[in-house]
Order: C-alpha cells, then structure tokens, then sequence
C-alpha cells in the first residue's frame, strides 16, 4: 500500500477525535440527542481547522445505522461508505469547481427524491465563498425552505463572503484556531503512534509555525520526520524550516531603530546565504516584534512565543524601546505582511519593507519637532535621522548690522543660501534651481530666471527667503527675484504685478499652510 500522509492518516472520524473545538463538538452532539438537527450548517474557521472534517463526521452522526446518534460506530457500512467519500447520499462538492447556476439547478433537482438508503442526503460544500452570487440566488429558496430530508452543510475559510442572506438561513459553528498546548500534544500523540521520537522544544516550533491549523501541523511534522527519520531535535526543526534565531532579529529590530539601511540589506544577505525563507523570516520577525510587545506591556511570561533561554536576549532588546516606539515599529512592518506573503520576489518584498520601517527613527524626529511647534525640521535625503534645524537668537537690527553672528555660514557667496533654502522649503527647491544665476553682493542676493513661471512662485514667498538668508548670513538680507522679461511697458517686474488670484487672501493661506502654489492663471 502507498503511504499516506500524516495529515490524512490521522484525520478525526468521531467527535471524541477532534482537536480543540469542544464548544462546536458539544453543539453538534446536544442537537442530535434532543432531536434538534438544523436543516442547513455553516463551518467557519481558517484552513486545517477541522471544518470539512467536521461535517463529514456530523453527516456520519445522522446517517449511522444506528442513529441519528451522538457517537457513530464507524463500523456500519454507511459510516465507512461516508469516509471512503462512495455514500450516495452524502455527496461533497468543491464551490472552486461548481460554480455555475445549471450546477446548482441540477443539485436543487436531486435534493427533491428522498435518500437511496440514509437517513437524510446530505450536501458538504466546501469553499463554499467561491460560489457565484448567481449560484448563491439560485440556492436561496431551497436552503429557506428544504425538503424534510435535506441537509445542507457548507464550510469556508471567508464567511465575510458569504452573502448575508444565506448566513440568516444557517446554523453558525465557528471553529477556531488549535491553541499551542493542543496542537503540541496531538503531535506528540501522532509521533507516538508512528514510533518517532521528537524533543518537546521541536514540537513547540512546528505547532507556532503551523499557526493553530492541525493539518498544517501535520505536514510540517511529515516534512521533517522525511529529513531526520526515527528522532526528531531543535536542530533537524531549524534546518527544515529554515528558521532564523533570536540574536538574529534582536539585531534586524536594532538596526530597523536605528536607522541603518545598508546593515539592514547586509542582514538579509546573510540569512540568503544560509537559504532562509524569506516569508517565514518575515513572520518570525513579526512574532519577534510581538514579545517585544509583550514584554514591554508587562505582559506576563507565559503568554510570550518564545524558548526560556532566549527570554534575556528578548529583555535586554525591549529596554531600548518604549512601549509607543514597538507598537510603531509593528504597525509598520504589520502593513506589508500581506504584500511579502503574495510577492514573486519575497527578498525584493521583505527588503522593502524593512528598509521602510527603518523610516521609523525619522518619523519620531518628526513627531518631536511637531510638538516643540518647529516649523522648519530639515535634514538631507540620505542622513539616517531627521532632526530641526535650530534658528540662531534673533538680534536687533542694529547689532545685526554690524556683528556677524557664529552660525552664518558664507558671507561672500550664494550658494550656503540656495542650499540651506532646498532643505528648508522643499517645496521651493524645485524653482531655486532653475535659477540661471545666483549672486550675493552685500545684504542682497539676486537670483535670475529665464522662465517667469520658475520666478513667480518664489517671488510670492520672498519674506520666507529673506528669513532664511538671514539665518544664513546672520544679519538681515534682501531677496531679488529677476527675471529676462522683466521690463514691461510699465517698468514694472513681472512678480510685482497686481493679481487677484495671487492675493487672494484664501489661496494665500493655502500656498502658506499646505505649500500650493500658483502656476498659472486663466480666465473663464
């Protein structure tokens, strides 16, 4: 006989088998002994859950021989027929593959005859979401209002998909995720019965990475028991799924903190080289991120993911951190789950993501400055941090004009100007270099424009220049804004012409608060 793999050689075939869904499993079995058995039932949970399972076991219940009973025999021929999937009065469907409306129309049809030998025909729709709304229409009225015989069961990892109609016309069993103690102990259970010995701490790993689903649980189990035969250790666990250690992500998290791009891509590198999962990596960073979490939130030990001996690795990182700065950093790196997980490219996928959350030093610079009402927190594109850029203490005018303050800059040239100015108004960067010619003669810069389009905008924020020259030069500057079509028939420039719309005190504001500006006027 050809193997069988764990996850179906030990699927439940009674209630008393099932894993850790004993509020469903008490429903079920109270409603058949007082006789109070729904005509339709909708299985809700992730995937591995036991959903499909589940209703195969409830179809076994009702239609036993000698039942409708709490506990089948599964010696009857039907209860056997019913597992070997051959009962032709329990039938299971596929939605992903029975979509249409004339699939539906013809089931609609066969649940009109009365059962060939059962209790009841039953229909078992699995991925029942991925019906059609046209199928989900066409099966409406049956499911209100079924013949005596009929029962329908449906089972979906999406019930938020599942029209809301049909949802009113069911019995809900939610079935949830297998906790860590369960999921644990069934593999132990299942390594006893196969004669492997595994290590409890291995068994721990394989129940988290399964992430509550027995089934997964259960072929991760047969993937490594494929690997390392009879005896299973951390070790064989940690070469199979190729998972990353503690000291690993203390280091990726300190580096996300503090900012550093080029160690963070250096980090990846290594663990490429060592052939790690990206996507597994991701999830076990997120988990890393979560004991931080916990830790930092008082949480107790017992509810934290993680091996005794790396508590004080664990402990030592959350000192660094503030409660408010990990939930940052998880919110951060929680948003591109979803994209790592679906990614072609998962190094591509994790790589960004975590050069994004390196932001993070950034964004709380930001969020001081704010709060000290700074208005003009600069800093290059590349440097690691964003901090304000402190103003040097206002002078009168008169000692302005004959000290020079030991903040300034240059004092002969243009240039400390234009630049302190890109950083400071981004905004007006942009117009700043398209000047043909910048000079500085005195306490007067001239800056000179061939397009009028480049001068205007800058011109409406003169006094905001002239603030920053005087901070560059320490002592208060005149900004002039030429351009090569200045001179008009008025001898007046063209930045100085009347203009409704520059004026206009409503768009001022929003050039002045929000960085708008005015390209170009037109009359309708």
């Amino acid at each position: 006989m050809s193997y069988q793999a764990l996850a179906r050689k030990y699927r439940p075939q009674t209630f008393q088998d099932i894993v850790g869904q004993e509020t469903a499993v008490r429903t079920l079995r109270n409603a058949i002994e007082d006789e109070r058995i729904h005509h339709a039932y909708l299985f809700s949970g992730v995937r591995g859950v036991g959903k499909t399972t589940l209703a195969r076991i409830l179809a076994k219940a009702l239609n036993c021989e000698h039942g409708p009973t709490r506990d089948p025999d599964n010696t009857c021929t039907i209860c056997r027929e019913i597992t070997e999937g051959i009962d032709l009065d329990v039938r299971e469907i596929d939605a992903a593959t029975y979509t249409g409306v004339d699939n539906v129309r013809e089931l609609r049809d066969v649940s009109q005859f009365q059962p060939a030998r059962d209790h009841y025909r039953i229909f078992i729709i699995d991925e029942a979401h991925m019906l059609s709304t046209a199928s989900w229409n066409a099966l409406l009225k049956l499911i209100e209002e079924p013949p005596p015989h009929v029962v329908f069961m449906f089972a979906t990892t999406e019930m938020q998909k599942v029209p809301t109609t049909i949802i009113s016309r069911t019995q809900k069993i939610l079935l949830r995720k297998i906790n860590l103690d369960d999921l644990i102990k069934r593999l132990a259970d299942v390594c006893r019965m196969e004669g492997i010995e595994a290590t409890r701490p291995a068994l721990e790993i394989i129940a988290r990475r399964g992430e509550g689903s027995v089934r997964d649980s259960l072929s991760l189990l047969d993937q490594i028991i494929a690997f390392s035969g009879r005896s299973i250790d951390v070790e064989d666990v940690a070469t199979v799924l190729g998972l990353s250690d503690t000291n690993f992500f203390a280091r990726v998290i300190t580096e996300i903190a503090d900012g550093d791009h080029a160690a963070i891509l250096e980090a990846l590198q290594e663990a490429a080289d060592t052939g790690r999962d990206f996507k597994m990596l991701y999830r076990d960073l997120l988990n890393f991120v979560r004991n931080l979490m916990l830790i930092a939130g008082g949480a107790n030990e017992s509810m934290l993911s993680v091996q005794p001996e790396d508590l004080p690795t664990l402990q030592k990182v959350a000192e660094k951190f503030s409660y408010s700065d990990l939930l940052r950093i998880a919110n951060l790196l929680l948003r591109d789950d979803e994209t790592v997980n679906r990614a072609e490219h998962q190094r591509l996928a994790v790589e960004i993501a975590l050069l994004k959350a390196a932001t993070f030093p950034r964004l709380k610079a930001v969020e001081q400055v704010l709060a000290s009402d700074t208005s003009t927190a600069t800093a290059s594109p590349a440097a690691p941090r964003v901090r304000a850029v402190e103003k040097p203490a206002q002078r009168p005018a008169a000692a302005a004009n004959t000290t020079t303050s030991a903040a300034s800059v240059d004092t002969g040239s243009a240039d400390a100007f234009l630049e302190r100015a890109k950083k400071a108004r981004p905004l007006l960067g942009g117009y700043l270099t398209g000047a043909k010619h910048a000079a500085k003669e005195g306490n007067r810069i001239t800056l000179t424009f061939d397009d009028p389009h480049l001068a205007e905008p800058l011109a409406d924020e003169r006094a905001a220049l002239e603030k920053i020259a005087a901070e560059v030069y320490g002592a208060p500057t005149q900004v002039i804004i030429e351009t090569h079509n200045d001179e008009k028939p008025g001898g007046r420039r063209a930045e100085d012409k009347p203009s409704p719309l520059r004026d206009d005190p409503v768009l001022s504001s929003f050039r002045k608060h929000l960085g708008g500006e005015l390209l170009k006027e037109s009359k309708r």
